[in-house]
């Protein structure tokens, strides 16, 4: 498969998690119709400038999205890791992402391989996951969430003491 390809599988899925046509997509991006739809089906390998305006169209880091895209399209293990990386943020949208995994390390599942590379990753997918909620609701469930941290911090930090 090729990177292009691999790369607007990755833009088609947060797309559709987001609930936006290509169009809107396009809009937000203020990028052209025919160009979000030639990156999307593979025909055409964006610029930096355009997945940087994809990624903020949909909600997620530049550099996350960026990744999907090798440096070096000559170099085969290049390739090989931006299509890996593509799988894995596919694969994280279509099972829930953090939820999905942080419910198995919760329900006792053996912990799936992190697909977060970086602090950032994770505050991005966390306010993401925020935003699913209705606006009314998301303040409410952000303390709640820090309640709950805050809880198991001090539970850990209990448990620690001699």
């Amino acid at each position: 498969m090729s990177s292009e390809r691999s790369f607007g599988r990755v833009v088609v899925e947060y797309r559709k998690r987001r609930g936006m046509t290509r169009s809107q997509l396009a809009e937000r991006s203020e990028l052209s119709y025919p160009y979000v739809s030639q990156i999307e089906t593979g025909l055409r390998k964006p610029s930096r400038k355009a997945a940087a305006k994809i990624a903020e169209a949909l909600g997620m880091s530049p550099m996350e999205l960026e990744a999907a895209i090798p440096r070096d399209e000559d170099d085969p293990e290049e390739v090989l890791q931006a299509q890996r990386f593509s799988d894995n943020l596919i694969d994280g949208v279509r099972m829930g992402g953090v939820a999905s995994s942080l419910s198995a390390e919760v329900s006792g599942a053996p912990p799936r391989r992190s697909r977060l590379s970086t602090r950032e990753d994770l505050i991005c997918q966390l306010v993401d996951l925020v935003e699913e909620f209705d606006a009314d609701h998301r303040l409410d469930v952000l303390a709640e969430v820090q309640k709950r941290a805050m809880e198991r911090i001090m539970s850990e930090r209990q448990q620690r003491r001699p």
